[in-house]
């Protein structure tokens, strides 16, 4: 058996037991899995007999996938990985950064339904955010409730929507409007398509960075973003 048709019945084997039953319906598990092993096929090199690939992969998808993903993200991001290193060591696949580990992000501009996969450094990454606020927190500017603060988690959910973790009293929110990703102290808006969109100082944006001290607008409520014991 090639090493090829080796990892295409590891990988479906994996599926199978891991995501089939969970996700029957779902494009994600199953379907992310595959891309993440076409991914690690694509990246890698042979060299005096050995093969080699990164081990370390973004999953990115668009912000709606994200909310409904998001609850289950420690449990895929841990099986994606175990997938990994069961496709390696069937075939002889020695990867390149250590252990296998995958990430969940969102994105916006991935159409929903669909998936990119890339590897990543770790080093990078950790170089960038090292100086990063120990904590951030959104304080209410304008609106109703006329005050209040905030803190953000992985991931906040804002809106009218009672499900929302910063739930807004105001007719021109959309009732899912806006998630802020929070990420080694790094967060980033989301728009979710809403009605009025999302600004940030004034900017209408569909995905943003923010840095402290930025006001997010969403209908006739605005928001500050600020560090906490930084």
């Amino acid at each position: 058996m090639s090493w090829l048709a080796r990892i295409e019945q590891t990988c479906a084997s994996f599926i199978e037991r891991t995501f089939a039953k969970t996700f029957p319906s779902d494009l994600e598990p199953a379907q992310i899995a595959r891309k993440l092993v076409a991914t690690m096929e694509a990246k890698t090199a042979r060299s005096d007999g050995q093969m080699s690939a990164p081990g370390r992969y973004d999953v990115r998808v668009g912000p709606q996938d994200f909310v409904r993903l998001e609850s289950h993200r420690p449990y895929l991001e841990r099986e994606w990985a175990q997938m990994l290193r069961e496709i390696a060591g069937q075939v002889g696949i020695v990867f390149t950064d250590g252990e296998p580990s995958v990430r969940l992000s969102v994105q916006n501009g991935i159409p929903m339904g669909t998936v990119e996969v890339a590897p990543f450094d770790d080093g990078e990454e950790t170089r960038s955010t090292s100086k990063r606020p120990l904590a951030l927190q959104l304080r209410m500017v304008e609106g109703v409730p006329e005050y209040g603060t905030y803190p953000l988690q992985k991931l906040t959910r804002i809106g009218r929507s009672e499900e929302c973790d910063v739930m807004l009293v105001d007719p021109a929110v959309s009732r899912h409007h806006a998630i802020i990703e929070l990420e080694d102290g790094v967060a980033t808006v989301h728009d979710l398509n809403s009605t009025n969109g999302t600004l940030v100082n004034g900017v209408k944006v569909e995905s943003r960075r923010l840095e402290p001290d930025d006001v997010i607008a969403i209908g006739k409520t605005s928001l500050r973003l600020e560090a906490v014991g930084g």
